[in-house]
């Protein structure tokens, strides 16, 4: 999965104190979480808009007594900061060459880095810098901002230890998403299976989740990521232990009542309807019903304009050719046959284009011109005739094709509750094709039409963006998504859309691409009702991420942070090794959503939604959601601890349970087998142990039936 928002403010973790939120991002994991040196050294190349995002993130990764140390490369002096105090984030001050330079890697300490983000603007340069990086370094993690997919997929098996990321596609799902307007927040797919996360309000007498308490909404295929009551609810022992400042902070016992906003991710089937076939009676009324509309004026400008995009260099061609023959014959006749006036041979010449050959040397009757002229003005008329019937040919394929491609049956203009595209670039391309992946009816708009197969995909409308907007019924739009290249145009757009919609029965939520994060913020108090998104901003803590080391597969954001799915492979010397999955959720802040094991007999298998019971075994992968915070505990395993409670109980009701009970304690409360055994041979007693909030909920729902058990808190 796994576009630029940061935070709107700090948010708060559960004991109240302010932490900094932000843009998070998930990245490929290339190794393990192993022991990490006190200061961490990261080269940035590139100080545009991405870079300096990129050194922002890295730096939330800065905190003592771990030290994280950033060197910048670019090749001009930066003079206006895009972020405020930017160059004091930096070890040194910018080094000022060209990143693919050995000298220039040296003095910015390739040898001693950990990784590099090569983000310049230039593939070309980001590709040569990522090569000379690993042949000064070969143990560097090289990040890479680049957006030829196949030649990624071929450098990462020759470099190893190297993330690709194409900063604009990244953040392409949140555009989609924002603009949709519903309760998705996002849609993303991890091997065959499919989630969704989805955030709304409770409406009074739902069963899903008026009146459930917020432990029972952890089951099955479905996780609670976010909870926002709108009273709080009485929690004597405060906020639930957990790292997180989002995920996991209420009380177990907290019940969800109606008008409360939850966020909950949940996996969906893939859907397999199968296509329809063209029905003739269908596909004539669809033309009868452009004709009474008017698209079919609209579909044959398209037509028009995308042939002559497609043959006006072919014709180009042919004319130069053409004219070159036509010059060559014209000086061969004048120079070789001196009785010739400019005006003949001219004239001749042309007939040798149009395959007039015998006309020009009479038959069998001799010319008295030599030879070898008459041979290469054969070659001249030959070559002619190919060119032409070539021409031909084309455009008479492209016609017919054309012709029949504008007989097929087209998607109309949607009336209402459609979602306008503007600009069919790559992130307008990509955000097209989310939307028609979740059946949300469209209209897109661009100056130019680059890809014809978009015609029987999509409703287009080709021409001056400012002029179109009015054919695309913007007055009953449920949105509009500006996505060009051009931030201006995008802002004027929206301000466009909104006033054509201003006085509508729905909120119209106009999504606005920038270029920086400054301008975002601005426009935000400009128009309260936009959602503005710089695209380097969202991408830059995947960039952050996956400079650790980690596997970013998107991200979406939720509650004002960026929210990553990462993966991580679990690798010998793993951080992760031998840890139970609730010491993972709650410890560092994370939600597991899949996990790929082996089973008894060595099989793989996958288990989603992986339950807080399991432990992670050497080569699982796992799959988490993570804000930027979360994978900083993992990398450098700082986990919140647990807090102690006081177990006790009576007398064990028969014998025959208590090795159930022996189990249920070392599977739920990760107690040792000793400690468990003791506890179960000298009841009525107590002990001491150390369980998350949930772990002590579970215990005592499991245990219920085999043991009544009392927990009180210790600390």
């Amino acid at each position: 999965m796994s576009a630029d928002v940061s935070s709107s403010g700090p948010s708060r973790d559960p004991s109240g104190a302010k932490r900094p939120t932000g843009p998070v991002t998930l990245m490929p994991s290339v190794g393990s979480r192993s022991a990490y040196k006190e200061t961490d050294r990261f080269i940035v190349c590139g100080l545009g808009s991405l870079g300096q995002q990129s050194v922002i993130n890295l730096k939330k990764f800065d905190y003592d007594p771990f030290e994280v140390s950033i060197t910048a490369i670019d090749r001009r002096l930066i003079e206006d900061w895009e972020i405020e105090d930017l160059s004091g984030q930096l070890a040194v001050a910018p080094i000022l060459g060209d990143c693919r330079r050995e000298e220039v890697l040296r003095a910015a300490g390739i040898e001693q880095s950990r990784a590099i983000l090569i983000v310049t603007s230039n593939e070309s340069t980001n590709v040569e810098c990522a090569i000379a990086a690993r042949r000064l370094n070969p143990n560097i993690q090289i990040i890479l901002r680049s957006a030829r997919h196949s030649l990624n997929a071929l450098l990462a098996r020759q470099l190893g230890k190297f993330v690709a990321l194409d900063a604009t596609e990244l953040p392409a799902m949140t555009f989609a998403l924002a603009g949709l307007g519903d309760d998705t927040i996002s849609v993303f797919t991890i091997g065959r299976h499919r989630f969704r996360v989805v955030e709304r309000f409770v409406r009074a007498g739902d069963p899903r989740f008026d009146g459930q308490p917020v432990q029972q909404l952890h089951r099955g295929l479905f996780r609670l990521l976010d909870f926002n009551p709108v009273k709080n609810p009485q929690q004597p022992l405060g906020w639930a232990t957990t790292a997180s400042s989002i995920f996991h902070r209420w009380q177990p016992h907290v019940r969800v009542a109606a008008g409360d906003r939850v966020a909950y991710i949940e996996v969906v089937e893939e859907p397999n309807a199968p296509k329809k076939s063209a029905n003739p009676l269908a596909v004539l009324q669809h033309w009868v019903e452009e004709w009474q509309t008017g698209d079919w004026r609209r579909q044959l400008r398209n037509w028009r304009q995308s042939s002559e995009q497609s043959i006006g260099r072919v014709v180009a061609i042919a004319l130069l050719t053409a004219l070159i023959l036509w010059m060559t014959g014209t000086f061969l006749l004048k120079a070789t046959v001196p009785a010739i006036t400019w005006v003949r041979a001219i004239s001749l010449g042309a007939i040798l284009l149009l395959g007039g050959y015998g006309d020009v040397f009479g038959g069998f009757t001799p010319s008295g011109v030599p030879g070898w002229v008459q041979l290469v003005c054969l070659l001249i008329a030959l070559a002619s005739i190919l060119v032409v019937l070539g021409v031909l040919g084309l455009l008479a394929d492209q016609l017919l094709s054309s012709r029949f491609d504008f007989l097929q049956r087209r998607p109309r203009l949607p009336r209402s509750n459609h979602v306008v595209v503007v600009g069919l670039g790559r992130v307008g391309r990509k955000v097209t094709s989310l939307l028609l992946e979740l059946k949300q009816p469209l209209i897109a708009i661009d100056a130019q039409l680059h890809q014809p197969e978009l015609f029987t995909q999509v409703p287009l409308l080709i021409g001056n963006i400012l002029e179109e907007l009015s054919a695309a019924n913007l007055e009953t739009a449920k949105s509009l998504i500006a996505v060009t290249d051009d931030q201006m145009l995008n802002l004027e757009v929206a301000l466009l859309a909104s006033e054509k919609n201003l006085g509508g029965e729905h909120l119209f939520l106009p999504v606005v691409r920038t270029r920086n994060q400054t301008f975002s913020e601005n426009l935000a108090a400009l128009m309260p009702q936009a959602q503005p998104f710089c695209a380097y901003a969202l991408s830059a803590e995947a960039f952050a991420g996956a400079a650790f080391g980690e596997s970013i597969l998107g991200l979406f954001r939720l509650s004002d942070q960026t929210i990553l799915i990462t993966e991580y492979v679990i690798a010998p010397n793993d951080t992760l090794v031998g840890k139970q999955i609730a010491h993972i959720s709650y410890g560092y802040g994370v939600v597991p959503i899949l996990r790929e094991t082996n089973d008894p007999s060595g099989t793989r298998c996958t288990i989603l939604m992986p339950t807080d019971d399991q432990y992670l075994q050497v080569n699982d992968k796992l799959f988490v959601l993570s804000s930027i915070n979360g994978l900083r505990r993992i990398e450098r395993g700082q986990m919140t601890k647990p807090r102690l409670w006081k177990l006790s109980a009576e007398a064990l009701p028969n014998a025959e349970v208590a090795d159930d009970v022996v189990k249920i304690l070392m599977r739920i409360a990760d107690c040792n087998s000793a400690k468990a055994q003791a506890f179960v041979s000298q009841l009525p007693t107590a002990i001491t142990i150390a369980l998350y909030d949930y772990q002590a909920t579970r215990l005592i729902q499991v245990m219920k039936a085999r043991l009544p058990i009392r927990l009180l808190p210790v600390s």
